[in-house]
């Protein structure tokens, strides 16, 4: 999943890697990830460009693109985790909405 976010005065196509969103279950007590749930996200930035103060655009290379996201990972990291709980909010919100949609029709 490629998403794109702003970080301060960059601009950035991030590629969504990997998530593990692990819900808590507390009768289970397999493992503390179990009990507590677990929320993991792997991610890479795949280009990006820096704005000047006049709005003009610069490339950042790959080079860049490494050291913006070491530089502000956890940022980076925090807006995919709104973007993927959104998605979550939106599929869940069409279920529910189909499932109406088809009590009506029955």
């Amino acid at each position: 999943m490629k998403h794109s976010i702003e970080v301060d005065e960059y601009q950035l196509e991030v590629e969504i890697t990997s998530v593990i969103d692990t819900p808590p279950d507390s009768s289970s007590w397999a493992s503390p990830d179990d009990y507590y749930g677990c929320r993991e996200l792997e991610f890479s930035v795949v280009s990006g460009v820096i704005y000047d103060e006049d709005g003009n655009t610069a490339d950042l290379g790959r080079n860049g693109c490494a050291a913006v996201a070491e530089l502000h990972a956890e940022l980076i990291e925090e807006l995919l985790w709104r973007v993927v709980d959104a998605q979550k909010e939106n599929a869940a919100f069409d279920r529910a909405e189909a499932r109406a949609e088809k009590w009506r029709a029955a």
